[in-house]
């Protein structure tokens, strides 16, 4: 009787053990789930943390390049654009000829006048009295101080007087202070008046002369009858007054 009571009880003793065993091993299964779990989650942040922190050192490597401040995208995933400063255009490089050639200014009249032929009015004669159009001289035949138009230039009485530009003798006549005068009118906006010539002049009213070409020959003028003889000379350039003597 003992030896079936003895059988009957290990059955169950082994049960409890399995049972006990399977009880151990789904708590430590647990405690290794959690622990996965914790491991995972601090790997996944890790993970995030180091994105973000070579995200911030992107921007900051960008910004020490460019100049300019870029911020992040609130999307982690998005990917960061980084506009870089264009580089600067060459400066076009000129031309050997155009690096030698100097700014040329705009001619003066003289300079323009040189490309037409010019002849001196008077062959030998030089300049005995300037152009003063603002300030007086004195006048010994007036007796006076008045300004001078024109300029005066030292020729013997009779000497033949040249046109200085060619033209069109555009007026002849006389005035009672520069006595004969005769108009020539030449292409560029040029008006020559030569006073004191002689009533035997060449030139006629209408008529075509060449610079050089005799058109008179030294007379007197009563304003300025006490200096010697000499031509007055009057300019006008594109109806203003001028200095004749800028023409030749």
């Amino acid at each position: 009787m003992k030896k079936e009571k003895i059988a009957r009880k290990s059955p169950r003793k082994n049960i409890s053990f399995y049972i006990s065993l399977a009880l151990c091993i789904a708590a430590v299964a647990g405690a290794a789930w959690n622990t996965y779990g914790s491991i995972d989650e601090y790997v996944e942040t890790g993970e995030e943390s180091s994105q973000s922190s070579g995200n911030s050192s992107a921007l900051e490597a960008a910004n020490e390049v460019s100049g300019q401040k870029y911020e992040g995208s609130e999307d982690e995933s998005s990917v960061i654009e980084v506009s870089l400063p264009e580089e600067s255009k060459p400066e076009p490089k000129l031309d050997k000829t155009e690096q030698l050639t100097p700014s040329v200014p705009e001619p003066s009249v003289r300079e323009a006048a040189s490309t037409a032929k010019v002849c001196k009015p008077i062959e030998k004669g030089d300049v005995i009295k300037m152009y003063s159009p603002k300030n007086p001289i004195r006048s010994d035949t007036m007796n006076d101080w008045r300004t001078h138009d024109g300029v005066d230039i030292s020729a013997g009485e009779g000497s033949p007087v040249h046109a200085v530009l060619s033209g069109r003798v555009k007026q002849l006549y006389n005035d009672p202070l520069l006595g004969n005068v005769i108009v020539i009118e030449s292409n560029g906006g040029y008006v020559l008046r030569y006073c004191g010539v002689t009533n035997t002049s060449i030139a006629k009213e209408g008529s075509e002369v060449t610079s050089g070409e005799t058109i008179g020959y030294i007379g007197i003028i009563p304003s300025e009858s006490k200096d010697e003889a000499h031509l007055h000379l009057e300019a006008e350039i594109n109806g203003e007054p001028a200095d004749p003597t800028i023409l030749f």
